[in-house]
């Protein structure tokens, strides 16, 4: 019997807890530098052409926020337009995205398998091509149907491809985060991940993972290989196919704020990231491994880094699995053979990691977060304060849900949006109807189409949001489905409801 202990202690304490280590000690590295700065794009004279791509499936709660949202971003008319993808939806969400101006495609697809987001956008982007198929855009973004943007999101993504980047993600920000406790734990798993994670990447020029929320890529990409990321986790996807067969680094870009509507209770928490987990799963042990072995050929950190992001995945497992079953063993061991010295050692020693992962690694991290971010957040920090000392418990919902997720199939559901708005997002909502009527007035009268929202630093912070969406009606997206039949509406007019179904 002590010859087994001895094996199970080894196992243990040199192969799963350094692999558990070398997991967060990268994270550890990334709160100690906090004070890096992350790359800032130089202001671009030219100004290239976006696809603006949205999948949607019954988002009619949100969708025409996010199409006018977009619409009256502060770049050039002509230079960006606006899909919807309404994926098998058995509500109004094309009818509603067409009259809010966006191009609308009808997707619908009974086969379940097919019912995820990669399909949806597949699909998309080969309607796009067919309308546009010589080189006509030049980059897209891809925005959820719940998110809201700062009016000058797609010029800051301009400044980093003209820069020379091809793939790259915005500052995930939430436009609910202080609706409640919920919220704004999840709003701060996303806000720290920028403030440490990406900030520094971005500062030493290495690649970052993608949010599905405001990602941008060269059209050159999607004419290469169409969109071919098909599973439950397609952002994530993408990122490691473009790092593994193309070599393109996915780039850090501060300065593009993007909001999304957080999970307001504990089940759809709960559901979205065992939802995603199987995916990831299957992601870290094909293009995980793969990023891995490739670091050895290309000598480039990026591969390591995002091999150990992926990793987190396994990890949770062990977190779940082994370590709750191995130390109630050696606890119950210890005590029925009367060796308490040992059994106290190893309580203590369990006492004061949880204390220091619980209190350092979490809850310190996320007030550290909301210290550094208090102004981009646009809420009061004391309505955060329950959600920073709670903070640990998320991570204890995420790894139970990730370990669940990977031991069953995802299946799609319907997920309740969240209307209301944090305090600093609603005064600015009602600046911007202000500000966009004065400037449709201005524009009017000198025959203008607008500015492009160049700004100075300075200038962008006393504007933050001041523009962020400047009509709230109700509508959103997530999930999707395969070609089977579809309606498409090219109008741009809001009687446009000629459709061609194929």
């Amino acid at each position: 019997m002590d010859q087994f202990n001895k094996i199970l202690s080894i196992i243990n304490d040199n192969v799963l807890l350094t692999i558990i280590g070398v997991a967060f000690g990268i994270q550890l590295i990334y709160i100690i530098l906090f004070f890096v700065r992350a790359k800032k794009y130089p202001v671009a004279e030219k100004k290239h052409r976006f696809g603006i791509v949205i999948p949607a499936r019954n988002e009619s709660s949100v969708i025409a926020d996010t199409v006018k949202c977009i619409l009256s971003s502060k770049y050039p008319k002509d230079m960006f337009d606006v899909y919807v993808v309404a994926d098998n939806c058995t509500d109004n969400t094309a009818e509603l995205a067409r009259k809010a101006g966006a191009t609308v495609f009808e997707r619908f697809d009974p086969d379940p398998k097919h019912h995820k987001a990669g399909y949806a956008l597949k699909y998309l982007f080969e309607k796009i091509m067919e309308l546009h198929p010589d080189h006509y855009y030049e980059a897209f973004i891809k925005f959820d149907a719940d998110n809201l943007m700062e009016p000058d999101y797609i010029s800051r993504m301009n400044d980093a491809f003209d820069a020379g980047v091809k793939c790259a993600r915005g500052y995930s920000n939430s436009k609910n985060i202080d609706q409640n406790v919920i919220t704004g734990i999840s709003g701060l798993w996303y806000i720290r991940d920028c403030r440490f994670a990406s900030n520094f990447r971005s500062a030493i020029g290495q690649g970052t993972m993608l949010g599905g929320a405001g990602m941008m890529f060269a059209a050159e990409i999607i004419e290469k290989h169409g969109w071919d990321c098909l599973t439950a986790s397609d952002d994530t996807e993408f990122t490691m196919r473009r790092l593994n067969q193309d070599k393109i680094k996915t780039m850090y870009v501060k300065d593009a704020v993007v909001y999304e509507d957080q999970p307001s209770t504990i089940k759809d928490t709960f559901k979205r990231y065992k939802r995603m987990s199987g995916a990831l799963n299957s992601l870290f042990y094909t293009q995980g491994i793969k990023s891995f072995l490739l670091f050895f050929v290309r000598w480039k950190w990026t591969y390591i880094d995002m091999f150990l992001t992926l990793m987190f995945i396994p990890v949770c497992v062990l977190m779940c699995i082994w370590l709750p079953i191995y130390y109630a063993y050696v606890l119950i061991y210890h005590g029925l053979m009367g060796n308490w010295e040992i059994f106290w050692t190893y309580l203590n020693t369990i006492c004061y990691s949880l204390a220091i992962a619980f209190v350092a690694m979490f809850i310190l991290q996320a007030l550290l977060a909301v210290a550094l971010e208090h102004k981009r957040i646009k809420a009061p920090v004391k309505k955060l304060m329950p959600a920073v000392f709670l903070f640990p418990f998320f991570m204890i919902i995420y790894a139970v849900a990730i370990t669940l997720g990977v031991f069953s199939r995802s299946k799609w559901h319907e997920v309740k949006r969240n209307t209301a708005v944090s305090g600093g997002l609603a005064v600015a909502e009602a600046a911007a109807a202000d500000d966009d009527a004065t400037a449709t007035e201005s524009a009017a009268s000198d025959g203008t189409n607008g500015s492009d929202g160049e700004t100075s630093e300075d200038e962008a912070a006393d504007i933050e949001t001041a523009d962020i969406a400047d009509t709230v009606d109700d509508t959103s997206a997530e999930e999707s489905g395969n070609d089977v039949e579809y309606v498409v509406d090219t109008s741009e007019t809001e009687n446009a409801d000629e459709a061609s179904t194929a």
